[in-house]
């Protein structure tokens, strides 16, 4: 299947304040002969929280691990912070500030919960420094009342608040999160949303990927929209709730007919 460009229609209606962060443009990426991820353009720009929405298939996870460096791109460029990344190795990104928490509760499971923490601050300069830990636990206090529990014997929300916070001592410029929703309880979700709202409003630049549209709406602060492996809206929060692209991925009709 031939790449098609970026379409310049979809350029955001409202001017966004800050600092590009990461600006992702025309990215395509593949598996054999299949092309999933068909130029792909999106920017996140400093204190922002961005979230990335579609429905199973969509391209969300695969654009955001070829962001990573974590799977090969066919096509397109990755800017940090205006420094072109785009054939950077993923180590090379993490220890630029980008720092990518994977879906699926990946902690290590035989280690503790303070120690899977401190496996976090490799990725920065001062690897086992201590010092980050006391604001951790006031941002995750369920954590510090298991601080010294085998990872293993956490439940599932735990231990996927135990991967984001493990993402977060590392101190990064910008925190990836792919779908930390996955299986888990309607509260463990906002309280993991919470928390990283939280941490936006504290300057960390946020990318989110994520199924639960009005949930991750809500603490967003612009949004896109994937469908079939391209952009089909952006917007602010606001404009993407209301959005007929919205509708027609999610419901399945135009929202202008009903």
């Amino acid at each position: 299947m031939k790449s098609e460009p970026a379409n310049s229609a979809l350029i955001p209606r409202k001017v966004r304040n800050g600092d590009v962060v990461l600006r992702v443009k025309d990215l395509v990426v593949g598996y054999g002969k299949a092309e999933v991820v068909h130029g792909v353009s999106f920017e996140v720009c400093a204190g922002e929280f961005v979230v990335i929405l579609g429905r199973n298939g969509a391209g969300k996870s695969t654009t955001l691990r070829a962001v990573s460096a974590l799977i090969p791109k066919r096509a397109g460029q990755v800017e940090f912070y205006g420094e072109d990344l785009s054939h950077a190795k993923s180590m090379h990104l993490v220890e630029a500030g980008l720092v990518h928490v994977l879906e699926g509760h990946r902690v290590f499971q035989a280690l503790t919960v303070e120690e899977n923490l401190l496996m976090g601050t490799w990725a920065t300069p001062k690897r086992g420094d201590r010092s980050g830990l006391d604001r951790i636990y006031t941002l995750f206090p369920e954590l510090a009342q298991k601080r010294d529990h085998l990872a293993s014997r956490l439940s599932g929300g735990q231990q996927q608040i135990l991967a984001v916070a493990t993402g977060v001592i590392a101190q990064p410029r910008l925190l990836v999160l792919d779908e930390p929703s996955a299986g888990l309880a309607p509260l463990v979700i906002l309280r993991i949303l919470e928390a990283v709202a939280a941490l936006c409003r504290e300057g960390m630049a946020i990318l989110l990927v994520e199924q639960m549209v009005e949930t991750a709406l809500r603490f967003a602060d612009y949004g896109y929209l994937i469908e079939t492996g391209r952009i089909a809206d952006a917007g602010h929060a606001d404009e993407i709730l209301a959005s007929d692209a919205l509708s027609r991925v999610y419901l399945g009709r135009n929202a202008a007919t009903h």
